[in-house]
């Protein structure tokens, strides 16, 4: 038999592109939680049982204590918060005084970050190989706040390298590229946003704006807006637009009522979403007063504990405390305000993180 050996070359060059084609991938495998949102659940206040709900926005479906599920017990007392750094998940224990380091992808435990200074720690920004922990500090004996600061952890070595002073009650944390925005919250007892340069881990400006400053988002011109909480039943609650580069106020929108926590902003950033209970409002970039009537009347929500935007598509997601001490749920709508889904949470949910 004669053998056409071009022919066969041919063939077999189509093979191999055929399987490189097939193998080919952008986005391999590496976890069953490497996409999806996780929603942070502080648990029961001195029970240890905080933990976190994986939602997969392809099935719709939800799973409880991933975490606990992988390591084979929770993760700790109050779950604060999630940070993702790469393939790193951080998650910061507000009352276990510890930050438990895992594969985001998969939820295994790595490493356990703790230190004496680790004292009531909240938020975490990763900058350039290193850390940064909000940590509200020691209580006196009249459970008022001593001291607050940002701790510096080498994300290699594990070891605390800094620390940086801000005013009572640090929380939130945001990082432009060039400064990182600590806003001091304190039940409304601070006023003031730290800015720090990670560049020389030093704290270089620190600006005024109302009672309790929380959560902060960057818009489509890069400014900074800071949402504060006012004093307790105050209704005096305000919106900040700062910039970021000279740190002067440039917009104040007076909102009449006590806003909860979080801010949100659209994927093209181009407008603002509070919460004032169980009602969301929505306020352009552009606006100079408060929008009158809400966007949002999360009817089915009994303690609206958190709000984040998904930044693909601006759906808006809203975590239910419910009573604090049972489990919670997390409500989904659109944004166009119609209500989409609703999904089990633990008990609870304090952040919800979108991979």
């Amino acid at each position: 038999m004669k053998i056409n050996f071009k022919s066969s070359l041919l063939i077999a060059l189509a093979a191999s592109f055929s399987i490189i084609g097939c193998n080919k991938s952008s986005d391999p495998v590496k976890g069953k939680y490497q996409t999806g949102v996780l929603v942070a659940n502080q648990g029961n206040f001195g029970s240890a049982n905080g933990d976190v709900t994986y939602y997969n926005t392809s099935t719709s479906l939800a799973e409880q204590t991933i975490y606990k599920n992988v390591n084979g017990s929770f993760s700790g007392d109050v779950l604060q918060s999630i940070t993702l750094d790469g393939d790193v998940g951080y998650l910061v224990l507000n009352g276990s005084d510890k930050i438990e380091i895992v594969d985001n992808n998969t939820f295994k435990l790595n490493n356990t970050f703790s230190d004496p200074k680790l004292d009531k720690p909240q938020y975490l920004q990763v900058i350039n190989g290193k850390a940064y922990i909000s940590v509200w500090g020691p209580y006196d004996s009249n459970f008022d706040l001593v001291k607050s600061y940002l701790l510096v952890m080498d994300t290699k070595t594990l070891q605390l390298v800094d620390t940086i002073t801000t005013d009572l009650g640090v929380e939130n944390l945001l990082y432009n590229g060039k400064y990182l925005f600590a806003s001091n919250n304190n039940f409304g007892g601070s006023s003031t946003v730290s800015v720090i340069d990670p560049s020389i881990d030093k704290r270089v400006n620190q600006f005024t704006l109302a009672a309790g400053p929380a959560g902060m988002v960057l818009d489509a011109n890069n400014k900074l807006w800071v949402v504060t909480t006012g004093t307790f039943a105050g209704n005096d609650g305000k919106l900040f637009r700062v910039n970021p580069s000279t740190f002067a106020i440039e917009q104040t929108i007076n909102l009449s009522a006590n806003p909860g926590n979080s801010l949100g902003i659209t994927p093209d950033k181009k407008t603002l979403y509070y919460s004032v209970n169980s009602l969301i409002y929505k306020i352009t970039i552009d606006a100079t007063t408060a929008s009158t009537s809400s966007f949002i009347n999360a009817t089915d929500v009994v303690t609206l504990n958190t709000l984040a935007v998904n930044p693909t598509n601006g759906d808006i997601y809203v975590g239910d405390a419910l009573n604090y001490s049972t489990a919670g749920s997390v409500y989904v709508y659109g944004s166009d305000g119609t209500k989409k889904t609703s999904f089990a949470a633990g008990i609870t949910p304090s952040q919800i993180v979108f991979k």
